[in-house]
């Protein structure tokens, strides 16, 4: 967890490719991957956008797949890409059809909070991943310090509001529906995360968000404590 922070954040590459994620994230998720999985293992990147998650995996010694709807937005030129529209049950079932029980590991980073059902999107994640082979999920957090401070006021999430549907954050979830869920397909949670860059105290040149953060600072004991911390939040499920 960090501590402190100055400044605004700014757009993160690898290896010329965008990351999509917050701040520091692919490298908490990385890190995590290694913990999971040893080199050589198969894993599968469900929503990879530009590919920047599959490029840093691949460098790390994995054998991954990457799977998105636009194959126009998938720029990394050293890992497969499979086309799939999981609107469209068709190319879902031809999908689980080739791929059922095949990867060690299947990752799905900040992809939950865009897709209609929860329910089916987990269900999707275990299909593939083999028995005894993990399951990562991240989303935003939004039982964060932040997040608890935007409902109080405005009562809308952070990273849920009115400007951020454009772009796809439709579904949130909160990391005790997400348990429920997960340990109703039979799958045994191993740990939530806190990933990105969410610092205890963030020193940003706005008056308004200094405020904000002095009113953060003050009702921080009186919180509960669970998963306050993380911009987003990642949870690893095992197939057993």
């Amino acid at each position: 967890m960090s501590l402190i922070h100055i400044g605004e954040k700014k757009v993160e590459h690898y290896n010329g490719l965008i990351i999509r994620a917050d701040t520091h994230s692919h490298e908490h998720i990385a890190a995590k991957v290694k913990d999971l999985l040893p080199s050589g293992g198969k894993i599968l990147d469900l929503g990879c956008g530009q590919g920047a998650l599959s490029a840093r995996l691949k460098d790390m010694g994995y054998d991954v797949t990457a799977v998105d709807t636009n194959p126009a937005d998938f720029l990394c030129k050293t890992v497969p890409f499979v086309q799939v529209n999981f609107n469209h049950a068709n190319e879902v079932d031809a999908f689980l059809a080739k791929y059922a029980n095949f990867f060690d590991l299947v990752i799905g980073i900040e992809v939950i909070e865009h897709v209609h059902n929860h329910w089916e999107y987990v269900e999707t994640l275990k299909k593939t991943v083999k028995p005894q082979g993990f399951i990562l999920i991240s989303t935003p957090n939004i039982t964060s310090w932040v997040s608890r401070l935007f409902f109080l006021f405005k009562a809308e999430f952070h990273q849920f509001q009115p400007e951020d549907l454009d772009y796809g954050h439709i579904n949130p979830i909160a990391w005790h529906q997400l348990k429920y869920i997960i340990e109703q397909k039979k799958l045994k949670v191993v740990g939530f995360y806190p990933v990105g860059t969410l610092p205890v105290i963030w020193l940003r040149p706005s008056l308004k968000w200094m405020l904000v953060q002095a009113l953060a600072l003050l009702v921080r004991p009186f919180q509960r404590r669970a998963h306050l911390e993380g911009w987003s939040l990642m949870v690893v499920a095992q197939k057993t």
